[in-house]
């Protein structure tokens, strides 16, 4: 029947080139809320497979609004602890506890990650001997997590032909030569098909080598200038060394658009989704700025990302 051969061909097809594909669910920058966008958090799907890759404050709405529970996803990748971009674990975790889903939810992320869930887990404690009325008390919650901690250049089989690699990046460097913190970017490939995540990072050379070749380099970005005259008239009595280390941290540990371009162009990536923007106002006030700073060294396709975007990485 020539009906079912053809089903026959498009599932095996489908078996052998899962869809790969990268959801920008929230597309903020640093930790004051907006209207327009949600805190930092995407999702990587590889077939039927969903992965969180950073999880900040809102993401279980997000997950809702892209038509998804979170009995879908299975794990949780965290690039680093600071809280716009792990806010919104407690929620990932406890609400997936409350709902039952079943299965044991992995989280990734760098030293510390685990104290973090400890944490979380700790505080559902008082929901956990409360009970949901049910008649008798809930699985516990620690039970359907599990946590593995990440270190740069280390390399991840998440399964189904998934693997995830990691660098150490520059976000937290202390201006001494060393690192107050450990802060990661991924590499994430299957199939002979790769994304690049630089999470939050300045220029880095261990990134650069990260991204090499990359089929979609998802980078974070700030508009400098706008951004830390907007930080200085919010704060007239802030002292001066505040507002100087600041602007430091901010043109540091942060990709301006024109080292974005110099990384996608250096490491020759076949595309560049921008999030994570770290500017005031709306998007349309300063795309055309990160448009022109980024093609300064790089011709290649950007995208603009806004909340809930997808990009899909098609087959080879």
């Amino acid at each position: 029947m020539p009906g079912l051969a053809a089903a026959a061909l498009a599932l095996a097809a489908a078996s052998a080139c899962p869809v790969m594909g990268w959801t920008t669910l929230g597309t903020a920058g640093g930790p004051a809320p907006t209207i327009e966008r949600s805190e930092p958090a995407n999702l990587l799907t590889l077939g039927e497979r969903r992965i969180l890759v950073d999880a900040g404050d809102g993401t279980v709405d997000q997950l809702a609004r892209a038509g998804l529970t979170m009995g879908s996803v299975d794990a949780v990748v965290i690039s680093h602890l600071h809280l716009d971009h792990a806010g919104g674990l407690g929620a990932v975790i406890g609400l997936r506890w409350m709902n039952q889903f079943p299965g044991v939810l992995t989280v990734y992320g760098p030293p510390g990650t685990r104290a973090m869930v400890d944490g979380i887990i700790a505080s559902l404690g008082p929901s956990a001997k409360v009970g949901f009325g049910l008649g008798k008390l809930p699985p516990r919650p620690e039970d359907g997590v599990r946590v593995i901690e990440v270190a740069g250049g280390s390399v991840t089989d998440l399964g189904g032909g998934l693997t995830m690699r990691a660098a150490e990046n520059s976000h937290f460097d202390d201006g001494r030569g060393g690192r107050a913190g450990v802060s990661l970017s991924y590499r994430f490939e299957a199939g002979g098909r790769s994304i690049a995540y630089t999470g939050d990072t300045g220029p880095s050379a261990a990134v650069d080598r990260l991204a090499k070749g990359a089929d979609l380099l998802v980078s974070e970005v700030v508009v400098f200038d706008p951004l830390v005259a907007e930080i200085t008239a919010r704060r007239p009595n802030a002292p001066p060394g505040m507002l100087a280390d600041m602007r430091r941290h901010l043109a540091t540990h942060h990709l301006q658009p024109e080292a974005i371009g110099r990384m996608a162009a250096g490491a020759g990536v076949g595309r560049v989704v921008v999030t994570h923007y770290a500017m005031p106002g709306a998007l349309g006030e300063h795309a055309a700025a990160i448009r022109a700073g980024i093609a300064v060294s790089y011709r290649g396709a950007v995208e603009l990302a806004r909340d809930l975007s997808s990009y899909d990485l098609g087959c080879r």
